[in-house]
């Protein structure tokens, strides 16, 4: 008997561990699960709100007589308008975001740069002279502010390979960003069949741009002076972008003009801790379209709150 009972005692306790323990680890698994889930709904929510688009409210558009055009929520990624934004047309100095930004990326902001022939070059200058030595920093300013060509040859000059090692690392630097619409054969913007961007790629360079502080506190930068390091000479630099000071909420980027590429301007604008990228390119009025798209682009949209 006393086996038999043994036995028995043992099936009764397997079915009681068969019958308790599922119940056991449901109730465990569930308890667990609720304390990874947040109680507070609403905070699910604000992040829900906070990834959602823009909200059009269907106001007619501005008309805009720039050859492209792409306007970007830069919080969610959402292209609130486009018009050719991926045909490649020419760029002018809009090129000098590319060139400050593959710059940034080998200078330090106190390295040394010597200014060589490009105290020469045509076009929009700041008015470097010959064996000038000037800091990073300070030809930034040179190239972002009043968009000096010589400064942004100088820092060609400066580079590993000269201009044309310079110019090919900006091709490298396009290719690994993605663009597939994208070409530079000079560090300025001057007018060639092999210098080429589209309103996307551009808004891509410039987003890229963006991260970094220093670019960003000089593309918002209405004037300042610039000092060669022997204090001989000083350059006074205004910036071209008007909008810095006639629009609400205006914090740069840059300005670009040639007779092929025409007036194109790529504005950040921060309005309510909303921030948008404007990419115009091939105006005949850079200021008054953008101001146009601007006011369009606040008007007609609404951004979900974040709670």
């Amino acid at each position: 008997m006393r086996p038999y009972f043994y036995s028995a005692g043992f099936i009764l306790f397997g079915l009681l561990i068969a019958t308790v323990i599922p119940f056991l680890l449901e109730f465990t698994d569930d308890f667990l699960i609720s304390l990874q889930i947040p109680q507070n709904n609403a905070q699910v929510a604000g992040i829900q709100k906070y990834n959602t688009p823009p909200i059009s409210r269907n106001l007619p558009m501005p008309t805009i007589g720039a050859r492209a055009v792409l306007i970007k929520d830069l919080a969610t990624g959402t292209i609130l308008f486009e018009k050719d934004s991926n045909i490649p047309v020419p760029i002018a100095s809009i090129t000098k975001i590319m060139t400050a930004l593959v710059a940034s990326e080998y200078f330090k902001q106190n390295s040394v740069l010597t200014v060589g022939n490009s105290a020469t070059v045509a076009g929009s200058r700041v008015g470097l002279a010959r064996g000038e030595d000037l800091t990073f920093r300070s030809l930034l300013y040179g190239m972002l502010l009043n968009s000096g060509n010589d400064a942004a040859f100088t820092v060609g000059e400066n580079y590993p390979g000269g201009v044309l090692g310079f110019v090919s690392a900006m091709n490298k630097k396009a290719l690994s960003l993605g663009l597939k619409n994208t070409h530079f054969d000079n560090p300025a913007g001057f007018d060639s069949v092999k210098h080429y961007s589209s309103a996307a790629d551009l808004a891509e360079v410039t987003e890229e741009a963006l991260k970094n502080p220093q670019l960003s506190k000089i593309f918002a930068t209405k004037e300042t002076n610039i000092v060669s390091l022997d204090k001989k000479y000083t350059h006074q630099l205004l910036n071209l972008n008007k909008l810095l000071s006639d629009v609400k909420g205006v914090l740069g980027v840059k300005t670009g003009t040639t007779e092929e590429a025409k007036q194109n301007l790529v504005t950040l604008v921060k309005r309510d801790e909303h921030r948008v990228l404007l990419v115009l390119l091939g105006s005949n009025n850079r200021f008054s379209e953008t101001t146009k798209l601007i006011d369009w682009t606040y008007s007609n949209f609404e951004w979900p709150q974040i709670q």
